[in-house]
């Protein structure tokens, strides 16, 4: 019998799994590290876009990103843009609701990641949304960083705390990675 404690954390949560496969995303998108064998940390963002005519949610893009690769990318933000967003974040992010959910129901992440982290909006009220997660091998992680959820409201705010050369390299990760152009990037952060 498996020790309990010898693996820390949830199994990934199927949000958070391949939109296309069902299988976990494995190569970290910037460098192709094995996230999934490795021993360094990761991020899985999603960002979603519900068509309400059609009742119907799809995935925009998905990403995992490796620790090592994460920080660079934070690295590249400007120190105006990352001392804008901590701030916002601070002074606007409601950790107390998102507490009551996990306390709520704590084997459940989907259920934590039912609001807005900011606005508190609820998932389906939303018209885009973008989530993400640490994780460590197969395991969600919830030690440095608690899985998140954030609305459009609040990435348009958070969109214009930056600089414009934090947009700039925020454009060129997802021209080169998504093939999105800058015009078409909209109001999407990179967390």
């Amino acid at each position: 019998m498996e020790d309990q404690h010898e693996q820390e954390g949830l199994p990934i949560p199927s949000i958070f799994l391949n939109t296309d496969t069902g299988a976990p995303l494995d190569k970290c998108i910037d460098c192709e590290y094995p996230v999934l064998e490795g021993d360094r940390f990761y991020m899985i963002e999603k960002v979603f876009k519900t068509y309400s005519q059609l009742r119907t949610t799809e995935v925009l893009f998905e990403y995992a990103i490796c620790s090592v690769c994460y920080e660079k990318m934070k690295d590249a933000m400007s120190q105006e843009s990352m001392q804008n967003l901590s701030a916002y974040m601070m002074q606007n992010t409601d950790f107390t609701k998102l507490q009551e959910r996990i306390e709520e129901k704590p084997d459940d992440p989907e259920h934590w990641l039912s609001h807005c982290l900011i606005k508190g909006t609820h998932k389906e009220e939303m018209k885009e949304y973008q989530m993400g997660a640490c994780f460590k091998g197969d395991r969600l992680v919830t030690n440095f960083m608690p899985p998140f959820m954030i609305g459009e409201l609040a990435m348009e705010e958070m969109n214009e705390l930056l600089s414009k050369e934090t947009k700039d390299e925020m454009d060129g990760f997802m021209g080169e990675h998504f093939g999105i152009p800058p015009e078409l990037r909209k109001d999407l952060i990179l967390i």
